[in-house]
Order: C-alpha cells, then sequence, then structure tokens
C-alpha cells in the first residue's frame, strides 16, 4: 500500500490530479476535501483503474475533518491559489507531508507563513508542485545541464515561451491568473524557470520587467504582472540566462515548454518541446525526440507523485526536490521584486530575508 494521502480539490484541472494519485504507486488516495461535495463525488466516479472502494464517500468540506476521520501521512493540494497559503500552514500543521501545486503563495507574507509551519513540523516534506519537469525531454534537459556527458558549466543560455491561454472568470470561475497581480511569473513562469532551477540551482540576481498589454478576448484585463514578462538572470560564476514569455502569443509552435538554447563549457543545448540536441565542436553528436507534456499532464502528475512518495519513504532526491521547489517560489517573486523596483534584485539576500522568519 502506498501512502496515505488526501488531495484538497477534486474538480476542474485538479480531476487529472485525482487520477494521476490512482494511477501513483507511492501515494494511495483515503480522502477528498472540496466545497462542492456532489460535482466532487462525480469527479471520484468518473476516475478509472485502481479506484479505492468507497472513496466517493469519503469527501470532506475540510482537510481538518478529513484527517480525523481517515489517518493520513500525506496531502495533496490542488484549489484555488488564492487559499494555497492557508491549506498548505493547515496540512503542516495536521502533521502532513505536503505538495501544493505552483505557486504555494501569492506573497511573501504567505510565503513567510509558510516557513514558519514548516520551521515547526522540520520532518514534513513540503514541496510546490511542478509536474512539467518530469517528463522525459525535461529530465533529458536537466541531465545534459548536470551530468557530465552534457554541456559542461552552463556559460549563457535562453528561453523564449510563448501561450495563446484564456484568462477569462466568470462567477464560478477557478482561475486567479487575470486578477491577481503578479501571477504571470507565479503561474505561467514558473514551469520554464523551475526547470533552470531543477538544473542549476539559484542565480545571483535578477532582472525582470511585465508586459502591461490588455487583451479582453483573452480576458487579460491590464492587472498587473498578469501578461507577459522578461527576465535577466545572472550566476555567480558570471553566466546569464534571458528569459521571454507571454500569455497573448498566437499559438505555440514550440509547446507550453517553449524554446532553449545553452552554451556550455564542453557543448551546446537546444530544445523545442520534446526535440532536443546536443553539439560538440560544431557537430550535433545526440538528437532525440522524447515525450514533452503527455496529454492532460496526468502522466506528468503521477511521476512528480511516485518521486515525491519515494523522497518520503527513503530520503532519494528529497533535499533536492524541496529546496528547489521553493526556490523556484523564491526566483519568480525576486522577479515580481525586481518589475516593481525597476531595479536589480539580490536573489540570495532576498531568499534569506523570506525564509529567516
Amino acid at each position: 500500500m502506498g501512502i496515505p494521502t488526501i488531495q484538497v480539490g477534486c474538480t476542474h484541472f485538479a480531476a487529472g490530479r485525482l487520477q494521476a494519485l490512482v494511477n501513483a504507486k507511492g501515494l494511495e488516495p483515503v480522502a477528498c476535501v472540496d466545497l462542492q461535495v456532489e460535482e466532487a463525488r462525480q469527479a471520484v466516479k468518473n476516475l478509472k483503474g485502481n479506484v479505492p472502494e468507497g472513496l466517493e464517500n469519503r469527501i470532506y468540506t475540510t482537510l481538518e475533518e478529513a484527517q480525523k476521520k481517515h489517518h493520513a501521512e500525506a496531502c495533496l493540494i490542488y484549489a484555488s491559489t488564492t487559499v494555497h497559503a492557508r491549506l498548505v500552514v493547515e496540512s503542516l500543521n495536521l502533521g502532513l507531508h505536503t505538495l501544493c501545486v505552483k505557486p504555494i503563495a501569492t506573497s511573501p507574507a504567505e510565503f513567510r507563513s509558510i516557513q514558519r509551519a514548516h520551521r515547526a513540523h522540520p520532518d514534513r516534506m513540503l514541496v510546490q508542485g511542478q509536474n512539467k519537469r518530469w517528463n522525459p525531454a525535461a529530465v533529458k534537459m536537466r541531465e545534459w545541464l548536470r551530468e557530465p556527458q552534457g554541456i559542461g558549466e552552463m556559460l549563457g543560455g535562453e528561453c523564449r515561451f510563448w501561450i495563446r491561454q484564456n484568462l477569462h472568470t466568470g462567477p464560478t470561475s477557478r482561475q486567479p491568473d487575470a486578477t491577481v497581480e503578479g501571477l504571470f511569473f507565479h503561474a505561467g513562469v514558473s514551469h520554464q524557470l523551475d526547470q533552470l532551477v531543477a538544473a542549476n540551482g539559484l542565480p545571483r540576481y535578477a532582472t525582470a520587467r511585465v508586459h502591461r498589454r490588455k487583451d479582453p478576448e483573452l480576458g487579460q484585463t491590464g492587472v498587473w504582472g498578469t501578461a507577459g514578462g522578461q527576465a535577466l538572470l545572472e550566476y555567480s560564476n558570471g553566466s546569464s540566462f534571458c528569459y521571454t514569455g507571454t500569455r497573448a502569443a498566437h499559438g505555440s509552435p514550440f509547446g507550453w515548454s517553449g524554446h532553449w538554447t545553452f552554451n556550455g563549457e564542453h557543448g551546446d543545448l537546444r530544445r523545442d518541446g520534446g526535440h532536443l540536441q546536443l553539439f560538440r565542436k560544431g557537430q550535433c553528436v545526440e538528437d532525440l525526440q522524447l515525450q514533452d507534456l503527455h496529454p492532460g499532464l496526468i502522466e506528468d502528475d503521477r511521476i512528480q507523485f511516485d518521486a515525491w512518495a519515494e523522497a518520503i519513504r527513503t530520503g532519494r532526491d528529497r533535499a533536492w526536490m524541496q529546496e528547489t521547489t521553493l526556490n523556484t517560489w523564491v526566483l519568480m517573486e525576486a522577479c515580481n521584486e525586481s518589475a516593481r523596483r525597476l531595479d536589480r534584485v539580490d536573489v540570495e539576500a532576498f531568499r534569506s530575508a523570506l525564509v529567516s522568519v
């Protein structure tokens, strides 16, 4: 049996994560939490595969009630972004290992509240869910950035990301990206730069700007930091990485993951979605077409959930997974801070101020 797990959020995007939880080998769903109990019950009934018997009758409106009635050791949070921080704090205080889909917080104050709760329960594993670092194309890119057979020390790189994303909200919408300031860096950008942090750690400095584009067709109403942006990331060794992205593009030839290039001490890397090439001495020495994002991202999350379960059980990659996913939030907020101040941000000093609570 896998680690007994409660999932918070069962409908809309969360329904696919519930399927990923059922598919996972290392986790076992014991209860669900959702304010819309009947809709959540139907979502459970729609699940395929080895669904625990009676799970549709174990849906509660609070995490505390679910934990009281069913022993659990872990919690997955897939509720609306605006309640993530509160739920993460509650989960940690209930003694649960906690994985919350990005972003775990929408402000420094929320992030500090999470740090305080985690400091009180340091044996609990805390992860910001970043499912796009787990597919085969992302794993291979990370391998070439980190391993000896790759490009060696990074000398420079770039990522260009664009997607036409509809941010329309309505009375029952759970999409806060159009209404909460700074959510482009925390939601749209986080997937790409999370893959960078997972491979290379945090940069030393960040300089960023945000777009002020309005696009009524896509629900972009001019809320600060929701449409797109650019960032220049500088590392301690003097190398730099450039990022540019937007939600207002007209189609996406590279898929969600975007177009990447890296120049390294021993070689160069190019990636367009799932197409990766490794170059040395002017020659392409590896040319691979790998799975980028799986349909519905269910398999991406299944891989993430099993990696998380393995880290909880055995400690494998635990420090790396926890530190890098939380540092992704730090970097994204550092980009927002730079864009607000119109100034360069010392990322390590910024991180220290956030975690020293």
